[in-house]
């Protein structure tokens, strides 16, 4: 146990010794950045805000709307992905379901 320790804590040192003071960086988000949550599938990153789904295939340097099946000026404050389903909550028109990366919609429950 006593070697675990040591060997854990050498390697914990070697992953943090570089540049700790790490900057975020803004990409060009969706509804000039009224975000109310995120998401992320695979490779893809979702953002739900007022009027819909949003989709970034390149880590946020674009992104497309993914709406079809979605209410008009849907307000997407919920966002979860469980294996190949993408979860939105909608206020006031309940959970909707994505089984294609956000390309169509369907009620869920």
């Amino acid at each position: 146990m006593k070697y675990l320790v040591t060997l854990s804590t050498i390697l914990l040192s070697v992953l943090y010794s570089g540049n700790i003071n790490a900057q975020w960086v803004q990409t060009n988000g969706p509804c000039e950045g009224s975000v109310k949550c995120f998401a992320v599938g695979g490779t893809n990153l979702y953002a739900g805000a007022i009027g819909g789904v949003y989709r970034s295939i390149n880590n946020g340097t674009n992104w497309t709307s993914v709406n079809n099946g979605l209410p008009a000026s849907s307000y997407v404050n919920a966002l979860a992905v469980s294996g190949a389903n993408i979860f939105a909550g909608i206020t006031g028109s309940g959970v909707y379901l994505s089984t294609n990366s956000g390309t169509s919609w369907t009620v869920s429950f």
